[in-house]
Parts: C-alpha cells; structure tokens; sequence
C-alpha cells in the first residue's frame, strides 16, 4: 500500500496547477501595503514553515523586518501593535490557538491584521473578517489534507510567491515560477531520484539524532525539515545556523559521530563559511549538503519541495509514514485545548498595561492574586461605588500634554459643568500655579467658581477656584527657596538653567537638563532633598520640586470635608508611575489612571491600558458617570465599553 504521504506528494501538481487561476493582487497588495513596517508573523506547526516563506518574501522585496511568533508569542506579548501589521498563517484558520492569537492581535491594536488560509470560513477567519482584517484564501487540490498538511504548505506558499512577483514589477512572471515549481514537483517524483535520496538515506535509524545547520536566508527550509522530522516521529533534530553550530554545538558530534546525520543547507553566499567546517568534521559523519543557491524566494520554494522529498525518504528508511506516524489518544486533546484562548481573555489592555509596568520595573507581586482578579475586584467596587466627588489632575488628564497652553476641550468643560450640576464635587490637583485657574475660569460659569477646589503647585496652596493665585499667592515655602538657591549653584545640570521657581514649588522642563533621566538622582545631591524637606516629583514633561507636605491627596482631604460620608472620591491623573506626581493620587481603590500605572499589582491602574489615554480616556470615563437614585453618581461600567474580562 502507498503511504498517505507519498500519495499527498504524488498529487502536489495538483495544487500547482489551481495556482493557475488564483488572483494574487489582494495578497500582492496586502504585501505592499507594509512595505517600511514591522510584520508580525504567526504560525505554528507547518504554518510556521509559511511564516518564515513570508518573512523571506518581505526580505527580499525589501519591504522592512518579520518577526516570526507561534500563536502562545503572540498571545503572551505585552507591548502595543499599532504600528506592526499581524499576519496569520494556518491551514484551515479554525484551530483553537490561531483563534486565541487573533484575538490578541486585535487586543494589542495590530495596525492591520490578515490571515492566509485554504479555510476562509475557520473561527479565525471570521474574527479577522469581523474586525476589518483580509482573509487571503489559498487554492489546494484538497480539502482534507490531514496531518503534516503538505498541499496547504505549498498552495500558501505558492501564493505567496505569486503576489510577490507582482509586488516586485519586474520579477519572473507567473507562469515561469509555476513552470518552476512543477517542474521541480515532476523531478522530486521521479523514481530514479527518489530512489537516489532513498539511499543516501537509508541508513538513518531512531536513534540517530538529525542536527541542521543552514544559511539563515533559508529558515523556511529548516523550519520544514525540523518541524516534520519532530512531528513525524522520525527522530531527535535540532537546528541552528552555520556560525553558531561553531560555537560548542559542534561537541555533539565528537561524543556521538555515529548517532548523528548532519544536514547543511547552503547558498551562494554562504558556501565559504561552510566548506571549512565541513573540512574539519570527522570524515565518517553522515552528512547531506543543500545548496539552494541565490537563497531567494523561488530558492526557498523549491528547497520546500525538496525537504518534503527529503522527509518522504527518512520516513522510508525508519518504516514511518510521516502522514500517519501514529499518537496517543491524549493527542488531539492537546491539540483543541482552549486554555490560551482564556489566557487572552484574562489578559486585557488594563492587565497587559499593569504587566508590562512590572515588568519595567522588574516588580515582584506582593500578593498571590492574579492580575486579572485584582483587575476584576477593581472594576467591581468602581461599579457599585456611590460617588460624590472628582478630583482630577491638569495636564494630561484634563488637557492633553501637547495642549497644555489651551484650557480643556469643550466637551470635557461639558462634562464637568453636567456632574457639578448633578451635585458631584470636582477638585482639581496640578502641578501648575495660577494659569491652571485662569483657564479654567475663562470655561467654566461663574456659578462654578466656589465650589471648584483647587490644588495648586501639586497640592502645595489649597484654595477655591475664585481665588486668583495672581492677586492672592500662595506663602514662600523655606525649604523650596532654599532647594532653588542650591539649583543656581549647579548650572552644570543644565543646557540653559531655565527653571520657573515659584513661593512653593520649582518647575524644570525635562528638555533643560543635560541628562533628564539622572535628574532625580543629582538632586540627591541638594540638602533639602537629602534631609526630607522638599521632594522631587515627575510627569511627562517636567520635573517639579515640591514641599514635602505638598501632595495631590490635599485636595481629596478637601473635599472629604464636604462630601456624604459613605461615599467616595473619584481620582483621575496620568503619571501614575512610582515616581509620578499623580501616584499618591491614584494608588487606591478609587485611583484611575488616564496614562502610566505603576509596577505595583494593588497599586495604580488604568481602566483601558494604554488604548485609551489623556483627555479621551477620561472623557469616556466622565461619560458613564450616570446620577444614582440614592443620591450621588455611579459609574455605568457598561457605558465604558471595555475590552475585559468583567
């Protein structure tokens, strides 16, 4: 009887052939439209080997770097995607893995997001298609195609190589790289060499380990032959490139020369930097070498068609059909397992934000409780809070950082103008002095005046909004004077020694100082700082030199005094970081960051990770501030639309 995989390789044309009816210019344009971007490319098993095909065709199109992930990479990763294009590659787009790694695609704000699949109704497809994304849908001969899935492989990367051709203008035509793969698919099939591979293969046994050593232009070729040597239970293989196999992996074969059949996969270039190791290498080590030449896109597609040969003779010489290599029941239980699916949905753009902070930080978790319980027991106190007041912080919360010198945007004054009229009493806590209240009084009505509650200089003065600083100021703190007496010594530390010094507080814009990032630790340096009396704090643009006493919860022990007992205060800034001046503001319960978090899992937190932020994070979260029946406000959670777990 036939093995089922010879029989799939026997019938591999026929796939070519439906090569020749597939439009390719949606894939070429998809192609195209990265070009200077980062491509994220997602694959596991045999789509792998398709990721990596991928990641040669940008290469060689110069289009900009891949990076090639498994769907778990992709799944776990923290940092945002918005300038990265996500492309999934998978056979029949409905496994649960590519499913989960869609999703977190799309959770991590992918740029764009696209999948190539002979399965253009898969589970995956259809959250790509659902959110906007392309589905690219390859043409193969079959539908079942089973394990190792040999006619996905190459009708994807048949594809593939089409809409690269159109994508290079100039490159070698249709019907000549069809004719090309064809006739390498007729060569490969021929019995004489079969026959040929067959024997050079014949003495490869089950206890010989396969180590592969290639050119890294061919990673697609290297990505098959490990993956299906693994997969088809052939034997042990493990693979690097040609340098670092000179760098101690090359032991392996002094201690078990007989145990080992070594294969190089070469090119033109790479040719050198093989010969003298294989020059050195005990003569009576089985080895194979594969020169694919120019290592370019069509080198690699051929070198595929190879290696498949390559795994239909090692199979042959171990007894093993590669198609059905056998596997234990608990097999395709792995293989369904929904568990990464639920890590995504456990891992929102608040939980992702918080880890990555920690991460930074290299934070260690006081608490056994996972982020996405404390992130869920958050939500649930916000949502059942009665809510009696706000305070807020100025720049970038009520104003965007890079709009600092505009007052707040109408629909913000809006806001607040609606919850002060719902009874709701609004702080406002900013490093600034007497401009933050200028602005506000220029938006909000007159009536508003005396109940706003001001916090100047970080919490430093303490008076209504009435009250202007410029007529009344606040009283000279010793210790900040005697902190900007000090700073006059050191021009050292700055470009221009241009720092705003006010009665209670000292502002250094961060683009002053020679060395921003080491401020914090020169002012160490100041006797003020040393002893206590004046504290240094952050925000995005600025340094500010503080009273110590001076503190943003100043304005919340403000309202405190007039608010229902019972009820709370809802805090919102955007430096929430340990060493921001918004973290003693936001670090409780109550805390909403509108930009940074800290590394602290109980510590500060934001309700929409880094996908929302500033004056559009906290407009959203105003808006769901809805009067409650029993007095006071309550936040509509529902209202906030979240990507979460609640």
């Amino acid at each position: 009887m036939t093995p089922t995989f010879t029989a799939k390789l026997d019938t591999l044309d026929e796939t070519i052939a439906s090569l020749a009816d597939f439009d390719a210019t949606g894939l070429a344009a998809g192609l195209a439209d990265g070009r200077g971007r980062l491509a994220v490319a997602v694959g596991s098993g045999g789509s792998a080997v398709v990721a990596e095909f991928f990641s040669r065709c940008r290469d060689s199109l110069g289009l900009g770097p891949t990076i090639v992930q498994t769907p778990m990479e992709i799944a776990v990763g923290i940092h945002d995607q918005a300038s990265s294009d996500v492309w999934l590659f998978s056979a029949a787009a409905d496994n649960a893995d590519v499913v989960a790694a869609a999703q977190a695609a799309l959770q991590r704000r992918c740029r764009s997001i696209r999948i190539v699949t002979r399965g253009p109704t898969g589970a995956a497809a259809s959250i790509v298609r659902a959110a906007g994304g392309e589905v690219h849908a390859v043409p193969v001969s079959t539908e079942k195609d089973g394990y190792l899935a040999t006619h996905s492989l190459v009708g994807s990367v048949g594809a593939l190589l089409l809409a690269s051709d159109i994508v290079a203008h100039d490159a070698v035509g249709h019907g000549e790289l069809l004719n090309a793969l064809r006739s390498r698919i007729s060569e490969s099939r021929d019995p004489v060499s079969r026959s040929a591979v067959a024997e050079r293969l014949a003495s490869v046994g089950e206890r010989d380990t396969v180590i592969l050593v290639a050119d890294p232009q061919l990673r697609a070729v290297a990505t098959l032959l490990e993956t299906s040597i693994w997969e088809a239970c052939l034997c042990p293989v493990q693979s690097t490139d040609l340098r670092n196999f000179a760098h101690g992996r090359h032991a392996w074969l002094h201690h078990r020369a007989d145990e080992t059949v070594l294969v190089a996969l070469i090119g033109a270039e790479t040719r050198d930097v093989w010969l003298p190791l294989a020059a050195v290498l005990p003569p009576a080590i089985r080895r194979f070498t594969i020169d694919l030449e120019d290592c370019g896109r069509l080198s690699n597609a051929l070198g595929l068609i190879d290696g498949l040969g390559f795994i239909e003779a090692m199979g042959q010489a171990l007894g093993i059909d590669p198609a059905k290599p056998g596997y234990g029941s608990f097999g395709p239980s792995m293989y369904a397992d929904g568990s990464l699916a639920s890590l995504v949905r456990d891992l929102p753009p608040p939980v992702r934000q918080k880890r990555a902070a920690m991460l930074r930080t290299d934070e260690r978790a006081a608490t056994a409780n996972p982020l996405v319980e404390i992130s869920r027991e958050r939500l649930s106190l916000l949502r059942k809070a009665t809510i009696a007041g706000l305070v807020l912080d100025y720049d970038g919360t009520l104003v965007a950082t890079s709009e600092r010198y505009v007052p707040p945007r109408p629909e913000i004054v809006e806001q607040l103008v609606r919850l002060d009229g719902a009874g709701a009493r609004i702080g406002i806590a900013t490093g600034r002095g007497s401009s933050a209240g200028k602005d506000l009084r220029a938006v909000l009505p007159e009536r508003m005046h005396r109940r706003v509650v001001m916090g100047y200089y970080n919490g430093g003065h303490v008076a209504t909004l009435d009250v202007d600083l410029e007529q009344y100021p606040a009283p000279v703190n010793q210790g900040v004077a005697e902190a900007a007496a000090w700073l006059r010594s050191r021009d050292d530390l700055f470009v221009t020694p241009t720092y705003r010094v006010g009665r209670v507080q000292i502002t250094v814009d961060s683009d002053v100082l020679r060395k921003p990032y080491q401020f914090r630790r020169d002012m160490l340096d100041c006797p003020e700082v040393r002893t206590g009396r004046v504290v240094v704090t952050g925000s995005g643009h600025s340094f500010d030199i503080v009273a110590a006493t001076s503190s943003k919860l100043c304005v919340v022990k403000e309202l405190r005094r007039v608010v229902a007992e019972g009820s709370e205060i809802l805090c919102f800034g955007d430096s929430g970081s340990k060493t921001g001046n918004d973290h003693a503001l936001l670090s409780h319960s109550y805390g909403i960051s509108v930009g940074e978090v800290c590394g602290t899992p109980d510590g500060c937190w934001s309700l929409f990770g880094d996908h929302s932020t500033g004056p559009d994070a906290l407009l959203r979260a105003l808006r769901a501030l809805i009067p409650y029946k029993g007095g006071g406000l309550r936040l509509n959670v529902d209202l906030l639309s979240l990507d979460t777990h609640a």
